[in-house]
């Protein structure tokens, strides 16, 4: 039904190297939904072409969207579509953003910021990748604690709108063009002023996400259910 990029080129940061890393969303047989036993809900498998295929079958995405599941939303928002059902994407795009939970967001990108900095950047040779990971993290705490919405997923984009320095925004822009022109594996210095800014940010983040109590939305399930019905039985009918 859906099927997207996510990852770094999605973001805009991939390397000449990176894994291309499609994520989708599916509509299993009739059978699959008609049993008592609790069937599988995922699809994945990893090519030895550095493609990484991962999927969520409707009733379980739908589920995520319900709860707040950052990921889902990523991939809702992806700037790389590679297949949709019309339909689908405009229901759900209709109705997801009521479900985006804000202070889920800023936790799960909290813990990505906190993860790449306690596995990687406490040595001093680390990669740009794993400095943009991490800085990734840090600015959608940014954005989210200003917007209480989903951060741009083009990194870019989230960039432009959060970063007020214009020097640290050109340092960021060329960490990422060497990037880009560099395997993942290649190790680069990150300017000591952008690591500070990163750090202090951070810094910051790991105190206010205690105190980050935004107001939540509790919306009913009608309208994700009319979805998974509709679909379900769309795609039923066009596979007979």
């Amino acid at each position: 039904m859906y099927a997207v990029e996510s990852g770094s080129r999605a973001w805009g940061f991939e390397s000449a190297d990176s894994d291309w890393d499609v994520r989708f969303i599916y509509v299993h047989r009739p059978e699959w939904y008609f049993c008592i036993k609790k069937q599988r809900d995922v699809i994945e498998h990893i090519f030895g072409d550095n493609v990484d295929l991962a999927g969520w079958e409707l009733r379980k995405a739908l589920e995520m969207v319900r709860r707040g599941n950052p990921q889902v939303f990523e991939w809702l928002n992806s700037p790389k579509i590679y297949y949709a059902d019309e339909v689908f994407l405009q229901r759900i795009g209709s109705v997801a953003p009521l479900y985006f939970n804000p202070l889920k967001a800023m936790y799960h990108y909290t813990r990505i910021y906190q993860k790449y900095n306690e596995r990687y950047l406490q040595n001093g040779c680390y990669t740009a990748k794993r400095f943009l990971y991490y800085l990734r993290g840090v600015l959608a705490c940014c954005w989210i604690e200003l917007n209480y919405t989903l951060p741009p997923v083009a990194f870019s984009q989230l960039v432009d709108a959060v970063v007020e320095d214009s020097e640290q925004k050109s340092k960021i822009e060329r960490l990422i063009e060497l990037k880009k022109c560099s395997n993942e594996g290649a190790v680069q210095t990150v300017d000591s002023k952008l690591m500070l800014y990163a750090r202090q940010q951070a810094a910051y983040f790991d105190k206010r996400v205690g105190t980050f109590r935004p107001a939540q939305n509790r919306v009913q399930t009608d309208a994700l259910d009319s979805i998974l019905f509709d679909m379900v039985q769309s795609h039923w009918q066009q596979t007979e």
